[in-house]
């Protein structure tokens, strides 16, 4: 190739990329936005933007800034630090999409409210507080395909006994696994005591969590009688305990 040939391929090259960098994210949305997804006072481009509003389905995720990772769009993978604030809470993580139909999320930090996600995880009304850092999260067409991290639920109230502090409980689910995605659940404070606890996620979302329960000493009557709905307790005092649903 001709030396103004090349030098024409090349500023043909810079100009396609300083129109995507400059790309208004309002614009892009109709892009890269999933169905299902919808923002509202978008400003910025698609390299750096906010969005005073983010919808998920029915779940309000709040507001929403994004900073992008140019080096991973000539790599083929779009990678975006993404943050989002509202009143009861915060999330940010590291989300890479995957050729067309897989996406994979790092480094997600987040403190909210069982309510704020009760429209992802069935919580029947339970009520409480919610922390997590997931080191890995990854979907391939709709499928769970990692998945690690640790999540601590505390001042857990379940509903009908919403007077009861239950404490706080850790889930905690290991790399390196490919689904289903196991990991242990342990009791950090309050009046029960877990053991054998664990749960399971397959990549279809579908998860139970299982295990032994037993009220401590000094727990309260009503979480003695609570516990005697389980069934008949073993020589120790625990029962087993099941609960099913889907994220």
């Amino acid at each position: 190739m001709r030396r103004p040939a090349v030098l024409i391929a090349l500023g043909a090259l810079l100009c396609l990329c300083f129109l995507v960098a400059l790309w208004p994210a309002r614009v892009a949305i109709g892009w890269l936005v999933p169905s299902g997804a919808s923002l509202a006072g978008v400003s910025g481009t698609v390299w750096q933007g906010s969005a005073a509003r983010v919808r998920i389905g029915v779940m309000d995720v709040g507001a929403l800034t994004w900073d992008a990772r140019p080096l991973t769009f000539l790599l083929g993978s779009p990678t975006w630090r993404l943050e989002a604030t509202r009143p009861d809470g915060f999330a940010r993580a590291t989300v890479k999409v995957k050729g067309t139909r897989g996406v994979a999320v790092s480094d997600l930090e987040l403190g909210t409210t069982l309510d704020a996600v009760s429209s992802w995880v069935e919580l029947a009304g339970t009520r409480g507080n919610v922390s997590a850092r997931v080191e890995a999260l990854a979907l391939e067409a709709g499928l769970l395909s990692a998945l690690a991290g640790r999540v601590v639920v505390d001042s857990l109230r379940p509903m009908g006994l919403r007077d009861v502090d239950l404490g706080a409980m850790q889930i905690d689910i290991p790399p390196g696994q490919t689904g289903p995605f196991v990991g242990a659940v342990t009791a950090l404070s309050g009046p029960l005591r877990i053991e054998q606890g664990r749960v399971e996620v397959q990549p279809d979302g579908n998860f139970i969590v299982d295990g032994l329960v037993a009220a401590q000493p000094d727990a309260p009557r009503e979480i003695v009688q609570g516990l005697e709905f389980l069934g008949q307790a073993d020589a120790q005092g625990f029962r087993r305990f099941r609960h099913q649903g889907r994220l």
